[in-house]
């Protein structure tokens, strides 16, 4: 698989284009830019070459290795060594959602599916225009202690509904509430379930009205627990063997 994908993500970032503005740039349909940037479809060869010349970068570094941000930085401007302007560029501001506003976005959001009345965070990663941002407000996503805490953010791109995968965890919007679930699809709806193995599953039916926004980056309020208490136990218990065969 070639660095084709990362590399027009990372550019993006730089040059502050949505997937929307660059896949127009190319006369590309977005979902086909968005398989492209997540490694599940690599373009044609045409295509490769108009993205490299229109950023004058050589077809062998597109392809072959991860860009540089001062490599992209350069591209018709100028070499920077600016820090500041360095870290700039890892930043974007996304749509953020939390329970004092929660219901007005709501309310605007069914009528006219934009972020335009939601305040801006600040989050590290290259965002697009169809991102959101939404605070965790429960314990439905925690088992065994880990998982997404209240008070956690987590960010997710707005998808289709042929774009699903089981498995994906997902911000949904579904009979005027938010939540955040992992999702099933049966024969005749989707279930969405809980991560905490005493909730139970919410069921939405194919014709219901809903809007889901996969999951991609997750920034947490605490330090998060690398081991569970099975390892603990574990590494105490060898220790334990390893003091008496001393």
């Amino acid at each position: 698989m070639s660095f084709f994908g990362r590399n027009i993500k990372k550019i993006r970032g730089v040059k502050r284009l949505s997937q929307q503005a660059f896949s127009d740039i190319f006369s590309l349909k977005r979902a086909t830019l968005g398989a492209y940037e997540e490694g599940r479809s690599e373009p044609k060869i045409d295509t490769i070459i108009r993205v490299a010349n229109y950023f004058s970068i050589t077809i062998d570094d597109i392809l072959t290795k991860e860009i540089t941000i001062n490599q992209l930085l350069s591209f018709n401007e100028g070499f920077t060594t600016n820090v500041n302007q360095v870290v700039e560029m890892g930043f974007s501001e996304v749509p953020f959602v939390n329970e004092l506003n929660m219901s007005d976005f709501i309310s605007d959001f069914t009528k006219s599916s934009d972020y335009d009345s939601l305040p801006k965070i600040r989050v590290p990663i290259i965002a697009d225009d169809t991102m959101l941002a939404f605070s965790v407000q429960d314990l439905v996503m925690v088992r065994n202690e880990e998982g997404v805490f209240p008070g956690d953010i987590v960010v997710g791109t707005s998808i289709s509904n042929d774009e699903l995968k089981d498995g994906d965890v997902l911000i949904v919007l579904v009979r005027e509430t938010m939540f955040v679930r992992r999702i099933l699809k049966q024969e005749k709806h989707y279930e969405l379930k809980a991560d905490h193995i005493n909730i139970s599953s919410e069921i939405i039916k194919f014709d219901e009205e809903f809007s889901f926004w996969r999951v991609s980056d997750v920034f947490l309020r605490r330090y998060p627990n690398f081991t569970s208490k099975f390892e603990d136990r574990m590494n105490e218990l060898n220790a334990k063997i390893e003091k008496l065969s001393k």
